[in-house]
This record gives C-alpha cells, sequence and structure tokens, in this order.
C-alpha cells in the first residue's frame, strides 16, 4: 500500500493563487489551541484569528485528531489542517483518517464566521482532492453535509462533487454525503 505523498504533520500545501495554504496539524499545535486561537496562532507563528474555534472545532475534535496522528504515525496528513489566509487561521479542513480499504477518504471543512464567503473552503477543498488523489489507493473522496448549510453545498459542487445519498442521525436530522470519483486517464 502506498503512503501517499510524504507530508508530515506540520507540512504546508499553498493554493496556486497564494490566496490561502493550509498546515497540517501537530500534537503541538491540537495542544496550543486548548489555549484559544492567539496561542494557536503563536504555535503556527502567524497573526491571531479574527475568531476561534470555528464550528465543529472543539475539544472532543481535537483529542479524536490527537487519537488519529498516534495511531496512525506512518500515514501523516490524514488528519486535521489548518487554512491560513491573509496571515492568521480562518479554519480548519482535513480527513477522517487515512483511506479505507475501499479507497473512500472523507473530507471536511469549516471556516470562522467573519471569514466565510471569500473562497477559503473552496481553496482548501481543491488542496485536500489534490493532496488525497496524489495517493493512488484513493479512488473516491466523500463530505458530508447537512441540508441547511447550502453555502457548504455550494463549495462541494463547485469541485466536482456529486450528491451520492443522505443518512439519518438522531443527534442533526438528515446528512447528505457528496463524492468525487478519481477522475479517469483520458
Amino acid at each position: 500500500m502506498s503512503p501517499g505523498p510524504d507530508l508530515r504533520a506540520g507540512s504546508a500545501l499553498s493554493a496556486p493563487d497564494g490566496t490561502v495554504r493550509i498546515i497540517a496539524s501537530t500534537l503541538e499545535t491540537l495542544d496550543a489551541e486548548e489555549d484559544g486561537g492567539p496561542a494557536l496562532a503563536r504555535a503556527l507563528k502567524v497573526a491571531d484569528p479574527l475568531s476561534w474555534p470555528p464550528e465543529h472545532n472543539d475539544a472532543s475534535t481535537r483529542d479524536w485528531m490527537r487519537s488519529l496522528i498516534r495511531d496512525h504515525p506512518n500515514r501523516p496528513g490524514w488528519g486535521s489542517w489548518y487554512i491560513l489566509a491573509n496571515g492568521r487561521p480562518v479554519g480548519i479542513c482535513g480527513y477522517r483518517g487515512p483511506p479505507d480499504d475501499s479507497g473512500c477518504v472523507e473530507i471536511g471543512y469549516s471556516v470562522v464566521e467573519g471569514d466565510q464567503r471569500q473562497g477559503h473552503a473552496g481553496r482548501a477543498v481543491t488542496l485536500l482532492v489534490g493532496r488525497a488523489f496524489g495517493d493512488p489507493q484513493v479512488t473516491v473522496i466523500a463530505a458530508q453535509t447537512l441540508p441547511a448549510l447550502i453555502a457548504s453545498q455550494r463549495v462541494l459542487t463547485r469541485k466536482g462533487f456529486v450528491l451520492a445519498g443522505s443518512s439519518f442521525d438522531a443527534e442533526v436530522g438528515e446528512i447528505l454525503r457528496f463524492e468525487l470519483n478519481r477522475p479517469q486517464p483520458t
């Protein structure tokens, strides 16, 4: 099984236009986040975020990411990444872990409210997709969102994802699943 690109924790990827950069989380940055956005910014050596944390990024999420880093030391980069724009953290993005046996990997993202609707999520998704398809094991990339999150659905459809189905969660209700298949060689 190919490990994919050699992206250790703390590695960075940049959008071609230079407006967005994503940096893979480390145990140290996850720990810094526990003390808030300014502590995270110091750990990343960037300016303070407008606000922190973004939605869907709490202590349990960080615990889960720490476990991913520890459980997959030979598969770096398959956890959370920080989205940086304008010299500061503007959100998080990442994977729910390495690809499964069927070649599927799931992505997610969240941008702080004051930095939404500026293209940061779309650029981060482009970087995640490129990194994922750089691993020959990955055949499909999935993402889940809620029906009310129209902007999130637009990010996915603009990046080529298609609605693949839905499921029901007792806590949040309906969840939409979008997928993007690996492009076939032409």
